[in-house]
């Protein structure tokens, strides 16, 4: 029986055994690949992979670590946007009471000046009618010296003073 096997030999034995050294020697060089080319290569791959799962377990961390910190600052920008109104509310209550405060200064302020301008035409108005009355006791005074020297009855004088008492009153 012959084989056919590159470079073989006439014979059987001789097949068998390069046959032998070929497998032999295939078997060698694949332990030798496995240990100086293989390991490595896997240890270069399985750190690679690693790398590979960490950095994505990283960025996903990172993501998770962005969405907490956007829900955050949506919690702090709506909480700060509450206190704004609330400042702004209450700078509008404030602002209003003010101008409450100062229009109620404004109209005591102008009725104490009106009755302040009301007693002082009071005063005027009992000084002109002192003034008037003083007039008009010196016009009677007056009349009753003409009268005197002209001599009139008693019902003469009292017309003439009750007349011009009459007039001095209707100015």
């Amino acid at each position: 029986m012959e084989f056919l096997i590159l470079g073989a030999t006439d014979t059987v034995p001789a097949a068998i055994g390069n046959s032998l050294i070929q497998l032999l020697t295939f078997l060698i060089l694949l332990g030798a690949l496995s240990y100086f080319v293989w390991k490595p290569l896997k240890k270069v791959m399985d750190e690679r992979e690693q790398l590979i799962h960490t950095e994505i377990d990283d960025a996903e961390q990172r993501r998770m670590e962005a969405v907490k910190l956007k829900e955050e600052n949506e919690a702090v920008l709506r909480e700060t946007q509450a206190e704004i109104s609330e400042m702004m509310d209450n700078a509008k209550q404030q602002a209003k009471k003010e101008q409450e405060a100062i229009i109620h200064d404004a109209n005591t302020r102008a009725n104490q000046m009106m009755e302040t301008a009301k007693a002082d035409i009071e005063r005027e108005k009992e000084k002109a009618i002192r003034d008037i009355n003083d007039q008009v006791a010196d016009i009677s005074v007056l009349i009753a010296e003409k009268m005197i020297s002209k001599e009139i009855n008693q019902k003469d004088q009292k017309d003439l003073v009750a007349r011009y008492l009459q007039e001095a009153g209707g100015k």
